[in-house]
């Protein structure tokens, strides 16, 4: 009886001690959840965090929109970005459009000339060589390109690049002169830059030029 006895208090011993193990098992499993949860949180956060910082520096750097510039007559138009000078007639006397980027050395001027004051029965090669005798006087050792045939806003007409040192600064330019022709009028549309930033520049310049309408 004795013995029986022993026995039976040895296996409630090992009951108890597995029924312990097997809680302990248990809890250990919840911690390893928990920290993985916790782990998975944090990782979710950072990449918020990251998403929401990536977000803001996109916004930051955004171009600045393109407006409208019209002559005072409101019979021409470009569009120009909205951070430059869109109103600086005194580039060139006689401009109609005259806009500028200072701090990137990047200028546009429209001139309007009636085609009667060219000749009554003018052409647009008269009125390119008369641009390219205008131009001529306004820097010293010009190189010109060969002309091109453009169309810009429904008027056609001829494009040539002049590099020269500018007479008024004595800093080498690079024009782009886009001479076109509409029912009665001829337009010299030119952007000009410092010959040193002409790769940088020269996209922009001609997209400024191709924007070029009548809106009368």
């Amino acid at each position: 009886m004795e013995l029986m006895k022993y026995k039976k208090k040895i296996i409630a011993v090992v009951l108890a001690l597995m029924l312990f193990s097997a809680i302990m098992l248990q809890l250990a499993g919840c911690s390893c959840s928990s920290k993985a949860a916790t782990t998975t949180s944090s990782s979710a956060l950072s990449s918020i965090g990251s998403q929401s910082s990536t977000t803001s520096k996109t916004t930051t750097t955004q171009a600045a929109a393109n407006v409208p510039v019209k002559s005072a007559d409101g019979t021409i138009s470009i569009s120009a970005p909205s951070g430059w000078n869109l109103n600086d007639l005194g580039l060139y006397p006689g401009a109609v459009v005259g806009i500028a980027n200072d701090a990137n050395s990047e200028y546009l001027i429209i001139t309007k000339k009636p085609k009667t004051e060219v000749g009554t029965n003018s052409s647009i090669d008269d009125y390119m060589a008369l641009v390219q005798k205008v131009f001529g006087l306004v820097v010293t050792g010009p190189v010109w390109s060969q002309s091109s045939k453009v169309t810009i806003g429904g008027c056609s007409g001829l494009a040539v690049q002049l590099t020269g040192i500018r007479k008024s600064n004595g800093i080498s330019t690079v024009y782009y002169i886009n001479a076109v022709a509409s029912k009665d009028y001829y337009y010299n549309i030119c952007g000009y830059t410092d010959s040193s930033m002409s790769a940088a520049n020269q996209a922009q310049l001609e997209t400024i030029i191709k924007s070029f309408k009548e809106t009368n």
